[in-house]
């Protein structure tokens, strides 16, 4: 009896301690989710150069999370500057033009006059002059300014991220073996039950970054450098926003380069938005075709219909690491479910029977 309440006492404490830790570390999950999907990502590449240092983990340690902030934080910087340059010169354009009389000006043009009755009856030279228009032209030039400014606010913010994953990577590439030791030491899971859950975590989240950022960026970069090339305005902002559609399964690039040629085409720009269309289907959505099967292979286990929803559904409860954060743990809830079943084999077929 004494013994049992020892448990139960150890367990309950257990309990509430580790809701005061989970709470304490809830602001820092994301950073440090992300230092170990990392560090699993380039561990073969940390023990290559930590062998050729003669086993000094520290060095090699720092010199792996210096090459990690080459490969990622500065192509994202560059791109974040850009991006918000851009962002500035949409929104002075927005506030420096007098919409209302451009727009005016096209309601007044002859092919809408001439055919007056195709379209809604509708004063719209009334609409113009209204309060209302106008406070919605000046609306919509404070939403940018405002989304410009939380731009700015959130980089303090990731630069602060940034510092804790980092901080958390050096001693995840250091002290990597003794953690996982540590953690397989105290689970109550078979060593077998447990090196498969770590396998198929680490398969997963390598056939994620493979087979989603990286052919997202890529798509993102194609889509930049033509509508740069043919002369669209903001390439930098939408190559930015077709990366972050291209992590969506079967969405992808094809939601921004496809609007984006029908627009040219019918703004008169014939032969620039044919060629957004041609390259669009032949070869911007074509990547995903062609290097997925060769960057991630057999890797990820998840049907592509799972995949789908725990994309979406990631992004909406994690924001946009959902895309990797989701099918890890669908994948994880899958591997559980395999345990189960080899576990209770017995059991399960006395019941099926």
């Amino acid at each position: 009896m004494k013994k049992e309440f020892n448990t139960i006492f150890l367990v309950f404490l257990l309990v509430l301690v580790g809701i005061g830790v989970f709470l304490i570390f809830k602001p820092f999950i994301i950073p440090i989710f992300l230092a170990f999907i990392i560090s699993q990502f380039f561990k073969n590449w940390y023990e290559k150069l930590n062998k050729k240092l003669g086993n000094k983990r520290s060095i090699s340690s720092f010199i792996m999370c210096l090459l990690v902030f080459f490969i990622f934080v500065v192509p994202i910087a560059i791109s974040l500057t850009l991006v918000i340059s851009e962002t500035k010169q949409i929104i002075e354009y927005i506030n420096n033009n007098n919409w209302e009389n451009k727009i005016e000006t096209l309601v007044s043009h002859p092919l809408i006059q001439d055919n007056r009755d195709s379209f809604i009856n509708f004063d719209f030279k009334s609409l113009l002059k209204s309060e209302q228009f106008k406070s919605v032209l000046k609306s919509s030039g404070n939403i940018g300014i405002n989304l410009l400014k939380n731009t700015y606010q959130s980089t303090s913010s990731f630069i602060f991220m940034a510092f804790l994953m980092f901080f958390t990577l050096y001693y995840l590439f250091k002290d990597n073996k003794k953690i996982i030791k540590k953690i397989m030491r105290i689970s109550p899971l078979k060593n077998k039950q447990e090196e498969m859950l770590f396998e198929e975590f680490i398969s997963i989240s390598k056939a994620t970054i493979k087979g989603s950022l990286v052919i997202a960026v890529i798509q993102g970069v194609l889509l930049g450098l033509l509508f740069w090339m043919t002369q669209v305005p903001s390439p930098a902002l939408w190559g930015l926003v077709s990366i972050i559609t291209s992590l969506i399964p079967m969405l992808g690039a094809g939601l921004v380069w496809f609007p984006a040629g029908v627009i040219m085409i019918i703004a008169g720009n014939i032969w620039q938005g044919v060629l957004i269309l041609i390259m669009g289907a032949l070869v911007i959505s074509s990547v995903d075709n062609f290097l997925r099967p060769k960057l991630v292979g057999d890797s990820s286990s998840l049907h592509p219909l799972l995949v789908f929803f725990s994309t979406l559904g990631g992004i909406a409860l994690f924001g946009i690491l959902g895309f990797l954060i989701g099918p890890i743990i669908v994948v994880l809830f899958m591997t559980l479910i395999s345990i189960y079943e080899m576990e209770f084999k017995k059991e399960l077929k006395k019941f099926n029977d």
